[in-house]
């Protein structure tokens, strides 16, 4: 399990090459001027090849295994992250939150603790031109202990994983967002040990 988490995090970054279709250019380091959209105007109902699979990358660094017990209690996540489009930006709170992203990803501890692959929806909502708030949540499997005598094990190998970040664009194509990461079943399995993880991620959209 290990060994598949850790290639399907090598893979990240070369499948948001691919689908990017191009280097980072030199523009899309210029002040973010954002664009004025009339909310009116937006149109969710777009045919689809107008949008790609997927359409931002994140790539974090992230302090793992936050909470007493199961893992190493310490150490780094190095965690990647793809998403579709954001396709409701400029609509109302309400029916920004009707219009979920998809996001999948993985985060890979750098010693001996718990990895993870994960999936699930993303909502975000901008507070002002450039800040944001994002939430989300799904599921999550991990290569840590599920012993159901272990009172530290993680109890289920499928958990729900759920985040919560707070970040800002610094330009048109890249952002900074401090976020925090969790992982448990619910106490649908015999053991509910959690797993915590929290740090900085940066994103580049295309």
């Amino acid at each position: 399990m290990r060994a598949i988490l850790r290639q399907i995090f090598q893979l990240l970054p070369f499948v948001a090459v691919l689908i990017a279709g191009s280097p980072l250019k030199a523009a899309d380091l210029k002040p973010f001027e954002p664009e004025v959209v009339d909310r009116e105007t937006v149109d969710l109902k777009a045919p689809a090849r107008d949008y790609p699979l997927f359409s931002e990358f994140r790539f974090g660094v992230l302090a793992a295994d936050l909470e007493p017990g199961g893992g190493s209690d310490d150490g780094v996540a190095i965690s990647g992250e793809l998403l579709t489009p954001n396709r409701a930006r400029n609509l109302p709170f309400i029916q920004n939150l009707l219009h979920p992203r998809f996001h999948i990803g993985a985060a890979i501890h750098t010693d001996d603790g718990v990895n993870q692959a994960y999936a699930g929806l993303t909502w975000d909502y901008y507070l002002t031109d450039t800040l944001f708030v994002e939430t989300s949540f799904g599921g999550a499997v991990h290569d840590g202990d599920t012993d159901g005598n272990n009172p530290d094990s993680y109890g289920c190998t499928l958990n729900f994983r759920e985040s919560v970040s707070i970040g800002v664009d610094i330009t048109e194509s890249v952002s900074v967002s401090a976020t925090v990461d969790h992982m448990s079943n619910a106490g649908l399995c015999d053991q509910n040990q959690g797993l915590t993880n929290a740090g900085v991620r940066l994103g580049y959209r295309w």
